[in-house]
């Protein structure tokens, strides 16, 4: 049985504690939680108010790190120190250079992951197998339209951090849009060069991005387009990938495979059909749904302490998506194509430039309803 600890007791934390108290994680029970005030919670859990205190107590193999962003690589610092084992919420860092350094400070025999479930997401899943399969042939283009993360205002009022530069190094990209950043690196790899638009505060009264469209491009001459916003809604969630051999297409509910009848640049370099198209079947993909992915990625972490498994979300999975959303908000800051790999230093002294003129702010009083449910997107 691997004793787990919750630090924070925010909407995610909450979600955790739920889980672990619910027996939804085999093998696992929650024996402790950090959080600043009590908690009506069984006895059986131990409650503490700061992280030095339950790493001194000894009583728990892995510690899941619910804290606000900007606390991410500080608090699983002192885990990995403690040599507890680790699983810290997407994003790792607010930046490259953070991450890096937290993945390189975890001991041997540690067990570290990050908190990016939608690779669990049955239709995302789906969309990995095929495209390496090979049965799309070589991926030409691909185009994602991801606005349904829609927040209003009072998602950043209540919090002293959420929408600015020091709590949470970013916005769409770093805190919603950080999921759909790694499944599209996941699926076509990740690019050489992006050139992004950023509005900063568009939608909403904050400093941070809230909409973004951006441009990606291979060295093998791929090319995407990014599309993310908090501001839209109902929003809309499209996800098109194009090869030489066919398409996949997905409009949030349906996933659709085109296999063409022979590959699409041998049709344009033989047919005589002035107007013509190759031949298509199209078919619909099953994606039968999976049990919580959040459920999932934990039930990971423990089976890999318990059985001695390959991690399926290690912390250093969790660098790529940083890259990539730092290098679009370098471009925006810019206003230039910024290549990857990216200047990690040269970002976190941009980033540090917006920390230093900025500051957290004072949170409001206000009753929200929450519903995590309705926020997995």
């Amino acid at each position: 049985m691997v004793r787990c600890a919750v630090v924070g007791y925010g909407n995610i934390g909450q979600t955790h504690v739920r889980a672990l108290l619910d027996g939804a994680i085999p093998r696992a029970q929650l024996s402790a939680l950090v959080s600043r005030k009590q908690q009506a919670l069984p006895s059986t859990v131990r409650q503490y108010q700061t992280l030095s205190e339950l790493l001194a107590a000894d009583i728990v193999d892995l510690v899941i790190v619910a804290t606000p962003t900007m606390t991410h690589p500080q608090v699983a610092q002192a885990v990995v120190e403690a040599e507890r084992h680790l699983l810290v919420e997407k994003p790792v860092a607010m930046s490259l250079q953070q991450a890096q350094a937290l993945v390189a400070a975890v001991p041997a025999g540690c067990q570290a992951a990050v908190m990016l479930n939608q690779r669990y997401h049955p239709v995302y899943a789906q969309m990995k197998d095929i495209v390496a399969s090979g049965v799309l042939g070589p991926i030409r283009r691909f185009n994602w339209l991801m606005t349904t993360w829609y927040r209003p205002d009072v998602y950043f009022q209540v919090s002293d951090w959420r929408g600015t530069w020091p709590g949470a190094g970013g916005g769409a990209l770093m805190n919603q849009c950080i999921h759909n950043i790694d499944v599209l690196q996941w699926i076509v790899g990740m690019p050489d060069a992006v050139v992004a638009d950023a509005r900063f505060g568009k939608y909403h009264d904050i400093e941070v991005e809230d909409e973004v469209s951006a441009l990606l491009t291979y060295a093998n001459g791929c090319s995407g387009v990014l599309v993310a916003s908090t501001g839209e809604a109902p929003g809309i969630n499209r996800f098109d990938i194009i090869g030489d051999g066919g398409s996949l297409q997905f409009d949030g509910e349906t996933l659709i495979l085109q296999r063409a009848d022979q590959p699409v640049p041998q049709h344009c370099a033989t047919t005589r059909e002035m107007f013509g198209l190759p031949g298509f079947t199209a078919t619909e993909v099953a994606c039968p749904q999976t049990e919580s992915q959040h459920v999932r990625v934990l039930s990971d972490v423990v089976a890999s302490i318990l059985d001695d498994v390959p991690q399926t979300m290690p912390l250093q999975a969790g660098l790529a998506s940083i890259e990539l959303a730092n290098a679009l908000l370098l471009s925006a800051w810019r206003d230039q194509r910024v290549s990857l790999p990216l200047d990690a230093g040269a970002y976190e002294r941009a980033l540090s430039q917006r920390i230093a003129s900025s500051a957290l702010r004072t949170a409001q009083d206000l009753e929200a309803e929450v519903d995590m449910n309705a926020s997995y997107r």
